[in-house]
């Protein structure tokens, strides 16, 4: 028995606690490029092989699977994944090198109108048409999504899918959000804001049981230490997390002075943790 399996709804690492229905990846693990592994006898992933992020040249920005010198830009393709971050550009300033964006002020939230619908367009971050308002927003098409109303032209966010965005528009399916053409799933661009973080060996800091982008990040310390839990025994080096000077064991926890966050082995290689909601 596996006791304080703080992150099986967060991701799935053993397999009694896995089905045929695996959980999406943990965001780190996806927008970083690592690939799932599935060993013999497991039904879900149990670790993810990260060679690529270990083998990148500092001296270039990453993102997205491609590669970007010092002074190029974001290409239009990569740019429409984060479009709250626009006109993003390599700089090599420091190292590694890392990505230098514009910050996106949208002028309804400062001129925000009271008892009006704002219209967005998918792939959008600010606001595309004019606003709606009083009679004229009985007029707007209705969307239901997670038992809510919503008026076309709304963005959408469903809790049962929070790293997913769905805009309300004549005819939408709120049958299905993945793979449904008005949602998408939202960028966390931890490549294009973590460049450093993730040189210096941290690790996310996710919500609650929260599987979409991490809040904060946590950094080895010399201080830190192992919490062991089970038996020690021989381990595949495969089966373990590597944080700053630390070799993790799964289900192994990391001491830490912050009562609110918890950080674990949980799918190898890299440990994650957890912000308690109840903090």
């Amino acid at each position: 028995m596996i006791k304080n399996v703080t992150g099986a709804i967060l991701l799935c690492s053993l397999a009694a606690l896995c089905n045929a229905d695996c959980p999406a990846p943990p965001k780190h693990y996806s927008e970083l490029g690592c690939k799932p592994i599935k060993d013999q006898g497991y039904d879900c992933p149990n670790r993810y092989d990260c060679t690529t992020l270990w083998k990148r040249d500092n001296q270039k920005c990453h993102f997205n699977g491609h590669s970007y010198e010092p002074g190029t830009s974001l290409s239009e393709s990569d740019q429409a994944l984060v479009p709250c971050s626009p006109a993003c550009r390599c700089m090599n300033y420091s190292s590694p090198a890392s990505f230098n964006c514009a910050s996106n002020e949208c002028p309804e939230f400062f001129r925000r109108k009271e008892n009006c619908i704002y219209q967005y367009t998918k792939g959008q971050c600010c606001t595309t048409g004019p606003a709606i308002c009083g009679k004229k927003i009985e007029e707007l098409g209705k969307c239901y999504l997670g038992g809510k109303l919503y008026r076309e032209g709304e963005p959408m966010f469903p809790e049962d899918n929070s790293c997913y965005k769905c805009h309300c528009k004549q005819g939408f399916d709120n049958s299905t959000v993945v793979g449904n053409p008005d949602c998408y799933e939202i960028n966390c661009g931890i490549e294009l804001r973590n460049a450093e973080r993730l040189a210096l060996g941290c690790i996310p800091v996710y919500f609650g049981n929260d599987r979409c982008c991490p809040i904060s990040w946590r950094c080895p310390e010399d201080k830190d230490k192992i919490i062991e839990e089970g038996p020690r025994s021989a381990q595949d080096s495969k089966m373990q997390c590597k944080f700053g000077k630390l070799t993790m064991g799964v289900g192994d926890s990391i001491s830490s002075e912050d009562k609110c966050v918890s950080c674990k082995c949980t799918i190898p290689p890299m440990a994650q943790c957890v912000q308690s909601r109840d903090c």
